[in-house]
């Protein structure tokens, strides 16, 4: 059986594949990569960072 720590990963790599077609992600608020490139790309950067870390979390 999966740790929920691997499927919270799971989930939030496909929200993080979403975000990515979708060209918007959220983090306080709404960032739109047509409008603030850099918030945009930053804070998908960060979203994957913490779906990463998930799977470093099992145990």
């Amino acid at each position: 059986m999966m740790s929920w720590t691997v499927i919270l990963g799971i989930v939030l790599l496909l929200w993080v594949t979403y975000d990515l077609f979708s060209g918007k992600t959220w983090l306080h608020r709404e960032f739109r990569r047509s409008e603030e490139p850099f918030a945009y790309w930053s804070t998908l950067l960060l979203w994957l960072l913490v779906a990463l870390s998930c799977f470093y979390w099992e145990t």
